[in-house]
């Protein structure tokens, strides 16, 4: 696939895709309605994915449960309706990001803590911008290469040709690169050194081969402690990003911190401990714009069970 335009394959006009065609030309429409019809069916859609979706909305509860036992019940259930409504009115913003104009779009985001970037730029460091499976994971993408005139990010490609075009294509419309997974850090290295900005998401559970067990909302979770080698082989800064959409107002509030101190002698523990109590910082001003669905904690410590039936 040329990355420059994922859309222009031949293949995706087969037979096969028209219907997704159609939908794609549905996600537009749905890109012109008014702002509040918008975040309504949004929020519909979200409810219904948690609702008609068991698998799901167990692993959410189960997630739920641990990160916060000292909520009730029924607060760990509100909450986890309102995560889906944001992520149901996020999917749909897809339409936006990938439809809309550049002028549209960039008039969707606030960029807040830019005196943090300017001092990492200042300092001759490449900024590194670290965050989690937030709702409003792309649009903060977009903002990032924008604001840093370019950028770099992983991405997990998937099995779907036609998905994966638009994905991709919506994740490089601004001028950002995305690379596989399983390329390795190597191409973000070479981009940190060269002065890029270059987007981290630490918080998927990527097995026990390569991780460390880290406390991550006082439970033990495997994490790759990658961060210590990409800020100093990458010559970068470790800057915190947390994307917060406002469901009533549109707006995405792209909230960056201060770079993050690392001790140089920090061990594998200590350095995912660090960056897993940022993440967990960040996530609990506001729950609702996490992504609760994934297994965080999938791998568990030698001798604990599984936590997902």
């Amino acid at each position: 696939m040329n990355p420059k335009h994922p859309l222009r394959q031949r293949a995706l006009w087969h037979p096969r895709y028209w219907g997704l065609w159609l939908a794609v030309l549905l996600l537009w429409l749905i890109a012109w309605l008014p702002l509040h019809w918008r975040m309504g069916m949004g929020a519909w859609l979200g409810r219904q994915m948690l609702t008609r979706n068991a698998k799901r909305r167990r692993i959410v509860q189960i997630n739920l449960g641990l990160c916060f036992p000292e909520l009730k019940q029924a607060d760990r259930d509100a909450l986890a309706l309102s995560s889906a409504e944001r992520a149901g009115q996020a999917m749909l913003e897809l339409g936006v990001l990938w439809l809309r104009s550049d002028a549209a779009i960039q008039k969707r985001w606030q960029v807040h803590g830019r005196e943090h970037l300017d001092a990492v730029l200042a300092a001759g460091r490449a900024p590194l911008f670290v965050t989690g499976h937030v709702v409003g994971l792309d649009m903060g993408a977009a903002a990032v290469a924008v604001t840093c005139k370019g950028g770099i990010g992983p991405y997990n490609p998937t099995d779907k040709p036609f998905v994966d075009a638009w994905l991709s294509y919506g994740r490089t419309r601004f001028g950002s690169r995305i690379v596989a997974r399983h390329e390795g850090l190597r191409p973000m290295l070479k981009a940190l050194r060269a002065g890029e900005a270059a987007y981290y998401i630490p918080d998927e559970d990527h097995g026990a081969e390569h991780s460390v067990f880290a406390p991550f909302f006082g439970v033990q979770k495997a994490t790759l402690p990658l961060l210590g080698r990409l800020v100093t082989q990458g010559r970068a800064s470790a800057l915190p990003l947390f994307t917060r959409l406002d469901p009533d107002t549109g707006i995405y509030h792209m909230h960056i911190e201060a770079a993050l101190s690392l001790a140089e002698q920090a061990s594998p523990i200590e350095e995912a401990t660090r960056m897993n109590a940022t993440l967990e910082s960040m996530i609990r001003r506001d729950p609702t714009q996490y992504m609760w669905s994934f297994k965080l904690f999938k791998t568990r410590p030698p001798g604990e069970p599984d936590i997902y039936p």
